[in-house]
């Protein structure tokens, strides 16, 4: 049995949506489920996923319920954290996806061109490209495959595919703080 956890900042959709009764689904469940898609949802967090974003780390989730509300969440009007229990043996269609494994084998390979001694002599022979942003020193695809990579380790995320049923939804937790709480710098 793994444990999750997804905060629902004031204003947003699973703050007004009880998943302890609804349970949880994309925001496009009928997308279809590709690598960009993917790669977006967790970058930019676009608005036709079919994915939902759950994380490991109580910490996280209540960063996101925190700093991703309308307002400060304070008393009669909390932000939530929502805890999910999963079993090993997954309710029918519902798929976890480790985002690091999941992008991690579309990237270039490191060393191709150290075994490859044909492809390495290709590479020194022919000029280089211009990339599209030089300031950052990537492609623009393995940009957002790595930028993608650090905010998935970074929030000990975990995407579903599927549709999260209310008896996984063990808790919701509230969370009350203000942000003038904050010590100032």
């Amino acid at each position: 049995m793994a444990t999750f956890y997804k905060g629902a900042g004031i204003g947003t959709h699973w703050h007004t949506h009880d998943s302890c009764r609804v349970g949880f689904t994309a925001r496009s469940p009928s997308t279809h489920p590709e690598t960009e898609i993917f790669i977006d949802h967790i970058v930019a967090n676009i608005p036709n996923s079919p994915y939902i974003s759950l994380t490991r780390s109580y910490a996280v989730a209540w960063h996101y319920a925190v700093f991703f509300s309308a307002r400060d969440p304070g008393p009669g009007k909390p932000a939530y954290i929502y805890e999910i229990e999963i079993d090993d043996s997954l309710p029918h269609g519902l798929n976890l996806l480790d985002p690091v494994k999941e992008v991690v084998h579309i990237l270039p390979q490191p060393l191709r061109g150290i075994v490859n001694l044909d492809y390495m002599a290709d590479i020194l022979n022919n000029p280089a490209p211009q990339l599209s942003n030089p300031s950052s020193g990537f492609s623009p695809d393995v940009e957002r495959q790595l930028i993608a990579l650090v905010f998935a380790e970074r929030d000990a995320e975990v995407l579903v595919h599927g549709y999260i049923p209310p008896f996984c939804v063990k808790h919701r937790f509230e969370v009350e703080f203000s942000l003038s709480d904050l010590p100032s710098s």
